[in-house]
């Protein structure tokens, strides 16, 4: 099928359980890429970029599963694409056998080596170049890593899963890993934010977020626009075959979802994914921000989702009924004022989202004499 970059695409395997083996995993993604027209180049690199930030073991849910990286680069092969061109490579923590993870453990390591494919960790500064960002509205540019900028197509492979500050990480979000140190941390207070006191950054702006949020949603937009800069053909599939809420690393749980989207358009397929894990795209923070720059639509509505199953796009209706049951909500970490830190819901009942940091948000409220912002426990 002929991609349109505006367009999202969606294959389903059917799963009732929050675990699956390593070739339900390969098989959706293999079929999901495979049935997909991708212009892939006759010369150079093709770089998959999975979400490996912490090697844990894959059945944990927070990293890509490497039996769906494996079915990307079958895919890959199949249409055409030699293995020796073929590049796995993230930006992460690094290897730490001591506390449970590394390439080994995580499983990648006997994926590419099965399928003689190159492993690269992009942590190495000097290995990166600068990357211009057209209207930057906290990053006039960013170093990116070589293997990003100077390869041929560039695959995003990220999963669906929630996040204390993101709400949603996927292929946006997993975008961070291509930005060389110390500029990567985003979700830090950084160099570029220093001009700002920590009153100025918590307290919240016209948006109902702190400004520090703000300043990292457009972070996040400012990478998204750098990396279209680079006018390198790409596409995101997103590994949702079991999703996970909660925090994106040790707090949450796994949910069967049994779904894979792909695009060119990282705003639409993020908006998909987001829908179809129970959220609303339109009260998703770093969207909201996405939209009002230009980068895509958001509205669910407003975008033709195709069923790869029989190349039909899928009515509102049909679409609906592959939502979660559940609704894979983030939570965030806060400083009760009675009592032990406790962690909170990033969506209310209502939808609305509550800002991250909670707590130095309505510590400066009340310094400012107004109102706490109201907000829902969440067990965890």
């Amino acid at each position: 099928m002929q991609i349109d970059p505006d367009k999202v695409y969606l294959a389903r395997t059917p799963i009732d359980s929050a675990e699956a083996p390593f070739e339900t995993y390969r098989e959706l993604a293999y079929r999901t890429l495979a049935a997909l027209e991708v212009e892939l180049p006759a010369e150079g690199t093709v770089l998959v970029k999975p979400n490996a930030t912490v090697l844990y073991p894959p059945e944990k849910r927070v990293i890509t599963h490497p039996g769906f990286v494996g079915g990307l680069l079958d895919a890959l092969s199949e249409h055409g694409v030699d293995t020796s061109s073929l590049v796995v490579a993230d930006g992460q923590s690094g290897e730490n056998e001591e506390a449970g993870y590394s390439w080994e453990k995580c499983g990648y390591r006997a994926m590419v080596d099965e399928r003689g494919v190159r492993l690269e960790e992009l942590n190495t500064d000097e290995d990166s170049r600068i990357v211009e960002v057209a209207d930057g509205q906290v990053f006039e540019r960013y170093p990116i890593y070589r293997e990003v900028t100077d390869c041929a197509f560039f695959l995003n492979a990220p999963l669906a899963k929630c996040h204390n500050l993101g709400c949603t990480t996927l292929s946006i979000k997993n975008l961070m890993g291509i930005i060389a140190k110390p500029e990567r941390h985003l979700c830090a207070v950084q160099e570029v934010d220093k001009g700002f006191t920590e009153e100025e950054l918590y307290r919240v702006t016209e948006t109902g977020y702190s400004l520090f949020e703000d300043r990292f949603y457009h972070k996040l937009c400012d990478l998204l626009v750098a990396l279209r800069g680079l006018q390198i053909p790409r596409i995101s599939v997103v590994d949702g075959l079991i999703g996970r809420d909660g925090t994106a690393f040790n707090e949450g749980d796994n949910y069967p979802l049994g779904w894979s989207v792909a695009g060119v358009n990282e705003v639409h397929v993020d908006t998909v994914a987001t829908y179809l894990m129970g959220l609303d795209p339109l009260e998703t923070p770093y969207l909201q921000f996405a939209r009002d720059r230009g980068l895509g639509t958001i509205d669910i509505d407003e975008i033709e989702v195709v069923d790869l199953a029989n190349s039909a796009v899928l009515a509102a209706d049909a679409l609906a009924q592959l939502r979660s049951g559940e609704v894979l909500m983030p939570v965030a970490r806060f400083r009760q004022e009675d009592g032990p830190a406790g962690y909170y819901k990033r969506f209310r009942t209502d939808g609305s989202a509550v800002p991250w940091q909670l707590d130095k948000v309505n510590d400066q409220r009340r310094a400012d004499g107004l109102e706490p912002v109201s907000y829902e426990s969440a067990d965890v």
